[in-house]
């Protein structure tokens, strides 16, 4: 696995992971907000998925097979179950990437964007990265439990490295 797809699999992991974390939460906590997020969890994290999908679509042209959008509610086990799924269009969207050719057509203040393959691929990491710090914000204001979902902890996922033993005297 190359440097690219490691990124894509923390990406993965990682919404995954905040996910299954929140899936431990009350309906109350769920509905927590605090200034300067998206907004509550479950929307937020429904956000995370529907723009996902739209990312999908912009490289592939094809639709997701489970339409995420904002305006509508979802349970925390449906998104899990859209987001395993997703997960496979990730990995295979990564081994044919080359063969993309991906244009954006211009929208609002932004010009049309050739050659934007890789655009499209950093803005995936780059928004699921942000919003997944929302949901961590908002847990940390209220004294919850925040899900460590750094690079190291991903490394350790995959066995690559394993915790320190403690020290003997």
């Amino acid at each position: 696995m190359g440097d690219f797809e490691i990124l894509f699999e923390h990406h993965i992991w990682a919404t995954r992971a905040l996910i299954e974390h929140c899936q431990t939460l009350t309906p109350e906590q769920l509905a927590l907000s605090t200034p300067g997020t998206y907004g509550a969890i479950v929307p937020t994290i429904t956000h995370i998925i529907a723009e996902d999908q739209r990312l999908l679509r912009r490289l592939t042209g094809e639709a997701a097979e489970v339409p995420v959008v904002e305006e509508e509610s979802f349970t925390l086990a449906e998104l899990h179950a859209v987001w395993a799924g997703q997960s496979e269009r990730w990995r295979d969207v990564l081994r044919r990437r080359e063969e993309m050719e991906v244009t954006l057509p211009p929208r609002g203040p932004w010009p049309e964007v050739t050659g934007a393959r890789p655009l499209v691929l950093l803005e995936a990491l780059q928004h699921g990265n942000d919003h997944r710090t929302h949901v961590c914000s908002v847990l940390g204001a209220y004294g919850l439990t925040v899900p460590f979902l750094c690079g190291w902890m991903f490394w350790r996922s995959t066995g690559r490295v394993t915790a320190a033993e403690p020290a003997t005297a």
